[in-house]
């Protein structure tokens, strides 16, 4: 299978795995979607930039009626093995057949130094129509642990097929990819004991195509962006003191994104930057910059 067909039996795969968990309650009720692709549902257009992963967090509710990370586990290996054979079987004909379902700590052995250890399902499933994806390699969801949300942010989401799932919605997805920027910069993964990371421009991309939607200005739209951007960091301890903090590794992040092979053209670096100095400059004036949220005291040290 060359590089392309992969890719694309790769979103024909998560797109049946999102909707077999949509269509079980179990997991529908315990996994709340978020990212690129979700982005790409919430806004409704023909997608500019392909997405072949899935995110989402552990619902509070269900990570409270599971403790433990063992349990935890154990529940998502259980129900994601039987969603899916259960939308297998309603399908006729039914294009793909059950090969395997594992539910792996992300970080392995539950080792994140601050207790944030999520899980990776990796699903393999056969392709009944075409045997030269026989072995490929196992897709990925990524399921992080629960975080604090402000109110209203999570909402059903509509997929393609009439099913709904539980999703952040687009203010909340906005604060999410400027955390998700931060937290990839050298500053904050020192301060967390990390290992150095590429910045994550891509977030910075799609932040820009949020922008074309909603014009970034003292708005009940962004100033909910700004409470969830504050509220994600400080779920994390993700400080920020102003458009430096994002301009951290500056030329290595426009190198990045203007040589990127797979991110689109259609946004310049420039509109991208413009965004985030745009929603910098928003925040400050509304007051929600700039914040540092200190390690607490007791809390397990970075490594």
């Amino acid at each position: 299978m060359n590089p392309n067909d992969q890719r694309r039996w790769r979103n024909q795969v998560l797109e049946f795995a999102l909707a077999a968990f949509a269509a079980h309650e179990p997991l529908r009720a315990a996994l709340v979607f978020k990212g690129a692709r979700i982005l790409n549902l919430r806004l409704g257009d023909t997608p500019s930039r392909e997405s072949f992963d899935l995110d989402s967090n552990l619902d509070i509710h269900c990570a409270s009626e599971h403790p433990g990370k063992k349990e935890q586990r154990d529940f998502l290996d259980r129900e994601s093995a039987l969603a899916l054979k259960r939308h297998i079987a309603r399908q006729d004909p039914a294009r793909f057949s059950f090969k395997s379902v594992k539910t792996e700590l992300s970080p392995p052995r539950d080792t994140h130094p601050f207790d944030w250890t999520g899980f990776t399902v990796k699903i393999g499933l056969l392709d009944n129509e075409n045997p030269a994806a026989q072995n490929t390699p196992a897709v990925e969801i990524d399921i992080a642990a629960p975080e604090a949300l402000g109110e209203g942010v999570i909402s059903a989401l509509r997929l393609r097929d009439g099913l709904t799932v539980q999703a952040y919605t687009l203010e909340r997805i906005a604060g999410e990819k400027l955390r998700a920027y931060l937290t990839s910069l050298p500053a904050y993964r020192t301060k967390v004991g990390r290992r150095p990371d590429t910045p994550r421009f891509k977030d910075l991309y799609d932040l820009a195509r949020i922008r074309r939607r909603f014009e970034i200005a003292d708005n009940a739209f962004w100033r909910t962006a700004g409470r969830e951007f504050r509220l994600a960091c400080e779920s994390r301890f993700v400080d920020c003191a102003g458009i430096e903090t994002f301009a951290e590794n500056f030329a290595k992040m426009r190198q990045n994104y203007e040589t990127e092979p797979t991110l689109p053209k259609d946004i310049p670096f420039e509109e991208a930057w413009t965004a985030v100095q745009a929603a910098v400059d928003l925040f400050t004036g509304l007051g929600i910059l700039p914040f540092a949220f200190p390690i607490p005291e007791g809390r397990l040290q970075p490594r």
